[in-house]
């Protein structure tokens, strides 16, 4: 099995739709920790409301609730290379598909 897409089949969603996932978190959870970091060294400059922690929490929970839902369903986004038959299978779209570094 190829290892780039056993957990994301896993998780019912292809690869570039993990790797979207998941970039996705940490570009908002390393903008937050900058914005904490900048307020901590200088106390004047404030949290963007959309970067504090309320906001970070519930940016965290909707894409905790996306994923749950992609699991149930067996599927993410709408992916026009996979179908529900096609989860846990070989896909040609996916497996073969080259990875750029």
């Amino acid at each position: 099995m190829n290892p780039f897409t056993t957990h994301p089949r896993q998780q019912g969603i292809s690869y570039y739709q993990h790797w979207c996932f998941a970039m996705g978190i940490a570009y908002r959870l390393s903008s937050s920790v900058l914005a904490f970091t900048v307020h901590a060294l200088l106390p004047f400059i404030s949290i963007e409301p959309e970067l504090d922690l309320e906001s970070t929490a519930t940016f965290i929970k909707e894409r905790n609730e996306w994923i749950e839902m992609a699991k149930e369903k067996g599927m993410g986004y709408p992916n026009p290379g996979i179908n529900d038959n096609d989860i846990g299978e070989t896909n040609p779209n996916i497996d073969n598909a080259p990875i750029v570094v």
